[in-house]
């Protein structure tokens, strides 16, 4: 049975969520504390804490040799068990290595780390109590935005601001960041040392955000942590420069465009990246991963029929954003892992007019020529190869070779076929045409008057149409005068075609 949650249950459950956080989040902090390498300033003295790294060479100065090389062995040992979090085993192997400091109680640098840690541990565990840390990090969420257009994506060091994009009028001619059905909101931040406080904004039960609470003005979620209202009311101000800064600005480092208007003045623009649109577009590429595209593009690779629709985008760039942690730039961008997918905005490419094939009395014209003359010069280029190196074509992988050269061919010459049929105007144009009638029902093979019913009831006129494309084919390779191809050639440019004639008449007629 489904039950709604009361809005004071909401927040005690947010409340709940809020201290997991602090708790993961202090606990983290410590086990760094003890298991970090050590880094040290200018002046040398260790930064980050390391205390089990400091603690292990501190001993190996102090203990005898014997108990040093036991001590090493010891160390290799220790693994962390399946039961034991990450902290617990940093704190039991720093346990375990104090064990060895029995002889050296005394030593004052040991005494230093333990009492080091004692420190840490305390102000640590006091930083993350809810009241101290929504004190010391409300007023952060300056730096948060929750935004659809992001400043960093311009430049990773940029301290622009970022906008979210509530705009309503749509215009479907252009993809915009208001077009999408589902807007994905990205989190930025100008200072990255900020983003825990974006994390615990975006903490959410049953749909609902402690942002969505905080919008609302409702501050029952802190009432949990203190009675002391004006505490409350500046929480609230504080955390609500999340989505509604009262302070926009630019930085040096973005771009900017004069626009111009009248009269000599313009408007000084600052572009922004539409982070919400770059992930849509992100997701949509990342599907030809998934296991249904994959197979689908083996399908197509195989020339077989699969049911998934599939769609390509040629030309397609990246712009990588960020170099390194790239969820400080925003969190969507490290989702995509610092890279922004780029559509080709390219000017169309202007085609001749195909020509109409209804007065001609064959296919075989100059503009078929054109159409395939890329695809006939690599094959041409192919044979004089072979040819001039003296290598035999019944190679296996030359003759692979060959066979996709003459399947690229003949797949272009089904393109044209397709091309020519979809500019004529009229539907049955064949009918009329001087075209034998093979090649009426290759461009129309819907037609279902008794000449083409008759002609479909073999292959017969398939062969023909074969036969004639193989004697067409060598006559255009023969253009290089160097080829000398003889009929024989013809036949199996005939026979490869065949094939992929059946096949193409094949998914016409299924699609009839």
């Amino acid at each position: 049975m489904n039950m709604e949650l009361s809005e004071q249950d909401i927040s005690s459950a947010l409340a709940d969520k809020f201290i997991v956080y602090l708790a993961e989040r202090r606990d983290s902090k410590e086990e760094a504390f003890l298991k970090s390498k050590i880094k040290r300033n200018k002046q040398g003295k260790v930064t980050n804490g390391a205390i089990v790294e400091c603690v292990i060479i501190q001993l190996e100065k102090v203990l005898p040799a014997d108990k040093v090389k036991t001590l090493k062995a010891e160390i290799k040992k220790l693994k962390k068990s399946k039961e034991q979090t990450a902290l617990e085993f940093q704190r039991k192997k720093l346990e375990d290595l104090l064990k060895w400091s029995g002889e050296v109680l005394t030593d004052p640098l040991l005494i230093n780390l333990k009492q080091e840690l004692f420190d840490f541990v305390i102000k640590n565990s006091k930083d993350h109590e809810p009241v101290e840390w929504l004190n010391n990090w409300a007023q952060k969420a300056k730096d948060i935005s929750f935004a659809t257009h992001v400043g960093k994506l311009t430049h990773s060091s940029s301290k622009s601001s970022s906008i979210f994009d509530a705009t309503t009028d749509i215009n479907n001619k252009y993809l915009s960041t208001n077009t999408l059905k589902s807007l994905a909101i990205d989190t930025a931040s100008s200072n990255a040392a900020s983003l825990p406080v974006a994390d615990v904004l975006n903490l959410s039960v049953a749909g609902v955000s402690l942002l969505d609470r905080i919008k609302e003005g409702d501050g029952s979620f802190f009432s949990l942590f203190t009675e002391n209202q004006s505490l409350i009311d500046n929480w609230l101000n504080q955390f609500k420069q999340a989505f509604d800064s009262s302070s926009k600005q630019s930085y040096f480092l973005s771009k900017q465009v004069y626009f111009p208007i009248a009269n000599d003045e313009y408007h000084l623009l600052l572009p922004l990246i539409s982070s919400s649109l770059a992930h849509e577009l992100h997701l949509e590429h990342k599907k030809r991963w998934d296991e249904p595209f994959k197979t689908a593009f083996e399908q197509k690779g195989n020339k077989k029929y699969s049911d998934q629709v599939v769609a390509t985008y040629p030309n397609k760039a990246s712009l990588h954003v960020t170099g390194s942690n790239h969820s400080n730039a925003s969190s969507l961008n490290g989702k995509r892992g610092g890279r922004i997918s780029l559509m080709a905005a390219l000017p169309p490419q202007w085609n001749a007019k195909l020509p109409s094939y209804s007065e001609h009395q064959s296919i075989f014209s100059r503009s078929l020529a054109y159409e395939l003359w890329d695809e006939i010069s690599e094959l041409s280029s192919y044979l004089l190869l072979l040819k001039n190196k003296e290598l035999s074509v019944s190679e296996p992988k030359r003759n692979a070779a060959i066979l996709a050269k003459l399947s690229a061919i003949n797949g272009q010459f089904f393109n044209f076929i397709e091309a020519v049929n979809n500019s004529e105007s009229d539907i049955g144009w064949t009918l009329t045409s001087k075209l034998d009638i093979e090649y009426q029902v290759l461009f129309e093979p819907w037609r279902d008057d008794e000449a083409a019913l008759d002609l479909k009831k073999n292959n017969d006129w398939q062969n023909k149409i074969s036969q004639d494309f193989g004697r067409w084919l060598n006559q255009q390779l023969n253009k290089n005068k160097q080829l000398k191809l003889t009929p024989i050639q013809a036949a199996l440019w005939a026979d490869c075609f065949l094939l992929d004639l059946k096949e193409f008449f094949a998914i016409k007629e299924v699609e009839l």
